[in-house]
Formats: C-alpha cells, sequence, structure tokens
C-alpha cells in the first residue's frame, strides 16, 4: 500500500464471487491450467 501510494498507483479491488472484472488473470489462469497442469 505504502509502495503504491509513493508511486501513484491506484488500487482497485474486485468484488467477491466476480472473477470476471480481472479478465486477465482468469486468460492466464485458464492458459495455465491447459497448458501445464493438465499435461500429466
Amino acid at each position: 500500500m505504502k509502495w503504491a501510494a509513493d508511486n501513484n498507483v491506484g488500487i482497485r479491488f474486485i468484488d467477491k464471487g466476480k472473477p470476471m472484472q480481472n479478465a486477465f488473470v482468469e486468460s492466464f489462469n485458464g492458459k495455465f491450467r491447459d497448458e501445464c497442469l493438465n499435461e500429466e
């Protein structure tokens, strides 16, 4: 929080149960799961 304030970075939180509000992370998780975790 201090680093963000010192560097003028705004922090936004997503609502609980609303992962679609962070499409970048959801996309990464899906690709990681498909390409790495499902190999076994």
